[in-house]
């Protein structure tokens, strides 16, 4: 099954009003009187915590941490305003400080607000459930930046200058609180949970979702160390099964619960869904194209008010086995493959009848196949930027006018306020620096 949520007004009020307070005393411009709201947040509970972390979570995967990536992998085309430039890999530190800022560290801290309240009020489930948010969000982070700000990032007032950890330890850090959190799951029994906005309180699902993570995170580090696409194998049969998915939905009842896609796409107008894959999808007469455009507009699959966000899906886990598997037995990747494939066709069109038409055996199976055929299922989902940078597949050109010299872009710039307020923060180079994994 799909597993979704539905955005409430009420959950997003709270969150708004615990992110207003971290952003605030992050600044101390605010008398701190004014941050005082007795019903919200002198004496949070992790079960309050817990949804507009989850919200919060897939509005800004599919909000700037979707859109730049989107662009830059030619999943859609800006056409207009800040998107334009985005178009020719011109994003700026000023462009990317709100993502940084109020979304993932906000987000962030929250989360580990959070996993303190649980642990202290012996509540394994919060624990374990606010780990895996911190590991998904800390994980996108430092993909798309490299090193940034972990073991000193959520102390509050008491750290404004937090140091930069290097991604290396940032990965083995989230390997283990993975693993402290499937531990911690093992303690529990699944028990039906409002506040749970992903699985309603499912140990398995969560668990799942968390091997899941591991595998996706291994095979990220199986470009500097192959070893690792031994370890995300072992990963993958306790991932996520048949038909389950991680995703955030919205109820597109009104302007606070509608996909953020559809938001930006009815608000700005400056992003077009013309270019790359979709010539690619329709060259091959792949059914996923109606769904995934719509004229030159996105399509209704993920551009409708009430459109999921997807954090990570079964077809995401068997292009990853895929990949793993085909770098020593060519016959298990072909079986991954064309699995992932029906699956994501499955998801997406409601068919797995095309499957057969690119399905592949032992003999000609290639990592250009296991990685469009990803590209093609992850549509904006900012996973296929990462494995662009790994494999350097699909092959892309870059616009004519990329202020880039013809290179697609390989990480985001570090945020303006980290540059001026932080001395820790790495100086800016440019969108060619590489992160950690992404060695030549």
């Amino acid at each position: 099954m799909i597993t979704i949520n539905r955005i409430k007004k009420s959950h997003l009020l709270v969150f708004a009003l615990i992110a207003m307070a971290v952003s605030s005393c992050k600044k101390g411009f605010l008398n701190e009187d004014l941050n005082k709201d007795p019903a919200q947040l002198q004496n949070p509970v992790p079960s309050g915590l817990l949804p507009g972390i989850i919200q919060s979570t897939g509005y800004l995967m599919g909000g700037d941490a979707s859109r730049f990536p989107a662009i830059f992998m030619q999943q859609a085309t800006g056409v207009g305003n800040q998107s334009i430039v985005a178009n020719n890999y011109g994003v700026s530190a000023g462009d990317v400080d709100n993502m940084w800022s109020s979304g993932f560290y906000s987000i962030m801290a929250n989360t580990d607000a959070m996993i303190k309240l649980a642990k202290q009020q012996n509540q394994p489930f919060y624990t374990a459930v606010g780990q895996i948010m911190l590991a998904y969000n800390m994980g996108v982070t430092t993909d798309m930046w490299g090193d940034v700000p972990y073991s000193e990032a959520f102390a509050g007032k008491a750290n404004m200058q937090p140091k930069y950890d290097s991604q290396q330890s940032i990965y083995t850090a989230l390997d283990q609180i993975l693993s402290e959190a499937i531990t911690n799951l093992g303690t529990q029994q699944s028990e039906s949970r409002k506040d749970d906005l992903m699985f309603n309180g499912n140990v398995a699902l969560w668990s799942r979702f968390a091997h899941s993570l591991k595998a996706r995170f291994y095979l990220h580090l199986s470009k500097k160390d192959p070893s690792n696409f031994v370890k995300a194998l072992t990963e993958v049969p306790l991932g996520f099964q048949p038909g389950e998915s991680g995703a955030v939905t919205f109820s597109g009842t009104g302007v606070p619960t509608q996909n953020p896609w559809f938001q930006f796409n009815q608000q700005r107008k400056d992003i077009a869904f013309t270019g790359t894959i979709f010539d690619f999808l329709k060259n091959a007469n792949d059914p996923r194209l109606a769904v995934y455009q719509d004229g030159q507009a996105l399509g209704a699959l993920y551009g409708s008010a009430n459109s999921p966000v997807y954090l990570m899906s079964y077809d995401e886990l068997k292009f990853i086995e895929a990949e793993a598997d085909f770098q020593g037995d060519k016959s298990a990747a072909a079986t991954a493959y064309n699995a992932a494939v029906a699956a994501n066709l499955t998801r997406t069109v409601k068919s797995a009848a095309y499957a057969g038409t690119v399905a592949k055996t032992a003999a000609d199976i290639t990592l250009k196949d296991i990685i469009t055929q990803k590209y093609f299922a992850l549509f904006l989902n900012p996973e296929v930027w990462t494995d662009y940078r790994r494999t350097g597949f699909p092959a892309l050109t870059a616009p004519a006018a990329s202020s880039l010299g013809g290179a697609l872009p390989r990480s985001f710039l570090y945020p303006i306020s980290e540059q001026r307020y932080n001395p820790n923060a790495p100086k800016n180079t440019s969108l060619l620096r590489r992160v950690g994994w992404d060695v030549q």
